[in-house]
């Protein structure tokens, strides 16, 4: 049976818009499902915390009942992730502090952009957001009786870049691991902008101060998310299956807020007449439909190292059951290595 490298990567964070959603529809009850089919096919799952929003919570936990509840509910479900054996690392959000709170409605607005990147913030304010999560993060391995560490990162946005602005604290929480990188991909437009155009691909590797440059004598691994190309008649017939679909309830995601502002996908590249017929994207399970799944089970077939990379606020019922599908196929055809992180 030959070996394949499987990586389930779910970034665990609210909307990002001008209303957030809500803690249970976008985060407890889409993870709930995550949780149980990964126990049912006993996969392991890497899930990345938006502590940064979670920093702001502990703010107001005491003047709001609402807001010490959701704490709770998802500081319970945390406990429950490591518990299983799956893995949670930092991701970051910085507007999250300058996000609004909505009182009548138990949500927040991030309508205000300004800080979107990590290296927008001060010394300070980079200091405090990393010195919070590493704490509780650390604290919920404690709790779970784990001796697993939070040692792995994924930028908000993936603004990874420059790296030289983030390193000192990868350094200073002995964070090792990186799963920022869309091989291949560029953006533009400071400062929402990265350039991994010439970053390896199909496999882990080593890298030091330049993150899409490999060092094997590096002392950070990155684990560059897997994309997917769809073409020719695979391409239509994904069009036609969401044309028909998108008003299926089973098709329509658990989340219930807003995503964030169009200026941050400015620097995306525009629609070209070719991409009516040809489409290349990161693999993600909020993408997964019949066709899609099939394009992933063959890229399988011909190579060892796979990083789908997923938001619980976007899954649908049919995402999760063609997830479902697609780790019964891949564990029946396939050894599947665990990574250790």
């Amino acid at each position: 049976m030959l070996n394949r490298n499987l990586l389930l990567t779910f970034d665990y964070e609210l909307f990002l818009g001008n209303r957030s959603g809500s803690v249970d529809n976008c985060l407890i009850n889409p993870t709930n499902e995550i949780l149980e089919i990964l126990r049912r096919h006993n996969q392991i799952g890497v899930f990345f915390i938006d502590t940064t929003y979670l920093f702001r919570l502990t703010k107001l936990v005491n003047e709001y009942k609402s807001v010490k509840l959701d704490f709770e509910k998802i500081k319970k479900q945390l406990i429950k992730i490591v518990a299983d054996g799956h893995y949670i690392f930092h991701h970051l959000h910085p507007h999250w502090l300058d996000a609004k709170y909505i009182i009548n409605t138990n949500e927040w607005d991030l309508s205000d952009n300004s800080r979107f990147v990590f290296q927008l913030l001060n010394k300070q304010e980079r200091e405090q957001i990393f010195d919070f999560s590493f704490n509780f993060l650390s604290e919920i391995y404690k709790i779970s009786n784990s001796n697993k560490l939070p040692n792995g990162y994924r930028a908000g946005g993936l603004f990874i870049e420059p790296f030289d602005i983030i390193k000192p604290f990868f350094e200073k929480y002995n964070i090792e691991n990186e799963f920022s990188v869309i091989p291949g991909s560029k953006r533009d437009g400071y400062p929402f902008e990265y350039d991994f155009s010439n970053s390896p691909s199909e496999r882990k590797y080593n890298f030091s101060t330049f993150i899409h440059k490999e060092d094997k004598g590096g002392s950070f691994t990155q684990y560059p998310i897997s994309k997917l190309k769809i073409v020719g008649l695979n391409k239509i017939l994904n069009g036609i299956n969401y044309r028909f679909m998108k008003n299926n309830s089973e098709y329509k995601p658990f989340g219930d807020g807003k995503s964030v502002s169009s200026k941050i996908n400015t620097g995306l590249k525009r629609k070209s007449f070719f991409d009516y017929f040809s489409m290349e994207m990161p693999i993600s399970i909020e993408m997964l439909n019949p066709v899609i799944t099939k394009s992933v089970l063959k890229i399988l077939r011909r190579k060892s190292y796979l990083h789908i990379l997923s938001h619980p606020k976007l899954l649908t019922p049919v995402s999760l059951k063609q997830l479902d599908y697609m780790l019964a196929k891949i564990n029946k055809q396939y050894s599947v290595d665990r990574i250790d992180f």
